[in-house]
């Protein structure tokens, strides 16, 4: 007996497996590594500018300007990383949804995702508004603390994908 969800997942697969899209990834040698090589970049621009908003919300990076310049400054990149986050790993997706979507390990990243996406947002909301100087609240604290772990815990469950079969 299939889990709950899995049926829909197990449609949208056969679905996305029979696209002439995942056909065209699935025959050209050289498309999937270049889109995941876009992929990793992207993950990197996106990760080290949450990094470094945290870093200067806790006061490690950026002391000597404010908040909202911090934000100014990184969150362009995290503003250009997302989207071609979810063109590449759409196509990725598409050219193995078998291997994707019933996987735990891609489930997990995916609700970890829009956690980390969400609360990134959220905070770099509230940072925008920071008064000068580099204190930031405690809960300003904790919500980028938070982010930055989810999003840690994205790149661990991304890398999970390729060893964990499907269910």
């Amino acid at each position: 007996m299939q889990g709950v969800g899995q049926k829909p997942l197990a449609e949208l697969s056969a679905w996305l497996a029979d696209s002439a899209l995942s056909g065209v990834l699935q025959t050209v040698d050289w498309l999937v590594p270049a889109i995941q090589t876009v992929h990793i970049l992207a993950v990197a621009l996106v990760v080290s500018s949450v990094l470094l908003l945290s870093l200067g919300v806790f006061g490690l990076h950026g002391r000597e300007q404010p908040l909202a310049r911090t934000v100014g400054r990184f969150v362009p990149a995290i503003r250009w990383g997302l989207p071609i986050l979810l063109v590449t790993g759409a196509l990725m997706i598409t050219a193995e949804p078998d291997r994707a979507l019933p996987n735990p390990a891609f489930q997990l990243k995916m609700v970890l995702l829009l956690g980390a996406t969400a609360l990134t947002w959220a905070s770099t909301r509230r940072l925008r508004h920071a008064p000068p100087g580099p204190a930031a609240s405690v809960g300003l604290r904790v919500a980028t603390g938070t982010a930055l772990g989810l999003w840690l815990a994205v790149l661990v469950a991304g890398r999970w994908i390729a060893y964990t079969l499907s269910q």
